[in-house]
């Protein structure tokens, strides 16, 4: 994890306790008020900032949307907490992901800190999962519950407003009942700063920022359905550890999960971020972003790929490390470290990607998908060049279409001066609509006139 910095109490600072109404001090303090939190776990606070105001935590200071259950009852032999009256938004229930339970209801049950998996009737409860009776105001367990530290998730959110010059900073933000693209700290105004915290095990997201924003040396882990989001203008991601997003909120995660998602970008960066072992992309820009740049990221180990870069424009993509990323099965060129989908005026260099354990290198896909805020999502114009990659017998590199292919092979799409390590020469791994060997690559589809392929 990241080195979170312990913070100093600030001289003005409004002091907060546990058991103290966060709220109220924040109406009260008004625009431009400094709050401390001291060490000690906030439950079930939801605090909406006000201008200008700022959030700092001392070490132990955590925000916990969760209720704290202790008396269990035992009902046809399950054992039960009842009155739990809590029913959180559900939304986007039909994306599933395959075999998922009640995807989608963010009334998230924790274990010791491991989060139940959801069942939809008491047929199905098994070790390990639980079953929440909305008619009964029931939790039904399939293991007993009794010794073990039991939470049930109540909060919406712990700190989401539409204002504007908000800083949060050394806080643990966890258990909330986020609901599906809904984050734990949702910054919607302008010029938020959250930085050095811990947020983890929400259902929805971790954090989430909108234009200026800046999420800054975080540890962002285990939240349901993904870590970050953003959208807006002049948005900063940089130094967060990213990891093992996506598992449990039963959303699919290629409909929206993982790592990261950005939407809607313009000056979006995303630098020295180390995001890995999610489920789903390590970092993801979707649907219309522009002048994109991701530098000097370490990605490794993310089920669906590394960088997807999806229905958007113009980006540079550098000095970035990939590891193991997308090995799981996937065809064609998905699960690229690199993937350009539909985009266009990408720029990717000074790159190592390692896929020597699977998934593939560098993808450009076209598919139908329309247009844009800034013209057809088209896959043209993308520069591919001085990058090494290490490759499987199973991994692919180049360009693939289903849709108006020659409008990809005519758009100046260029690959040149990679380096690639494989392990057959004769392998077709290298694709320019169609799948060639490296030395058909440079021939045939006029690609690689500068590339080296070194036989492992």
């Amino acid at each position: 994890m990241p080195d979170l910095i312990t913070l100093d109490k600030p001289e003005d600072a409004i002091v907060l306790h546990p058991g103290d109404n966060i709220q109220e001090a924040v109406l009260a303090g008004g625009e431009g008020a400094v709050f401390w939190l001291e060490a000690g776990v906030y439950r079930m606070q939801e605090i909406e900032p006000l201008n200008g105001q700022s959030f700092y935590g001392a070490s132990g200071a955590v925000l916990n949307g969760s209720r704290l259950l202790t008396d269990f009852t035992q009902i046809d032999g399950h054992w039960v907490a009842e009155g739990q009256t809590q029913e959180g938004e559900r939304r986007e229930v039909d994306e599933a992901a395959e075999g998922a339970q009640r995807p989608g209801y963010p009334d998230a049950v924790y274990v010791n800190d491991q989060p139940l998996k959801p069942v939809e009737s008491l047929d199905d409860l098994t070790s390990g999962t639980y079953y929440f009776d909305y008619d009964e105001d029931r939790i039904y367990f399939g293991d007993d519950p009794n010794g073990q530290t039991v939470e049930a998730a109540v909060g919406t959110h712990a700190i989401a407003s539409t204002a504007d010059n908000v800083t949060v900073s050394g806080l643990t933000v966890e258990k909330y009942a986020t609901p599906t693209q809904f984050a734990a700290i949702t910054g919607s105004g302008e010029n938020w700063i959250v930085s050095n915290n811990e947020v983890r095990l929400n259902y929805g997201v971790g954090i989430s920022v909108g234009s200026d924003g800046q999420i800054l040396n975080n540890f962002v882990h285990d939240n349901g359905q993904m870590g970050l989001d953003a959208g807006g203008t002049n948005i900063l991601v940089e130094g967060n550890e990213i990891a093992s997003n996506g598992f449990w909120s039963g959303i699919d995660v290629f409909w929206e999960g993982g790592g990261a998602k950005f939407t809607e970008t313009d000056g979006l960066v995303v630098r020295n971020n180390y995001s890995h072992d999610n489920n789903g992309y390590g970092l993801w820009t979707d649907i219309d972003n522009i002048n994109t740049v991701y530098e000097g990221n370490r990605i490794e180990y993310n089920s669906g790929g590394g960088i997807n870069h999806e229905i958007s424009y113009a980006a540079s993509i550098h000095d970035n490390t990939f590891v193991g990323n997308g090995g799981n099965g996937l065809t064609w060129l998905w699960g690229s470290a690199i993937q350009v989908q539909n985009s266009q005026d990408v720029e990717i260099f000074n790159n190592f990607i390692d896929a020597s354990s699977g998934g593939n290198g560098i993808g450009l896909i076209q598919q139908d998908r329309g247009e844009g805020a800034n013209g057809p999502w088209i896959t043209v114009n993308n520069n591919v060049h001085d990058n090494t990659l290490i490759l499987s017998d199973m991994s692919g590199v180049g360009a693939v279409a289903d849709y108006d292919e020659e409008t990809m092979l005519s758009g100046g799409n260029v690959f040149n001066n990679n380096d690639y390590q494989v392990l057959d020469v004769e392998n077709d791994q290298f694709a320019f609509g169609e799948f060639y060997t490296f030395e058909d690559f440079t021939k045939a589809a006029n690609q690689e006139a500068g590339g080296t392929l070194v036989f492992a």
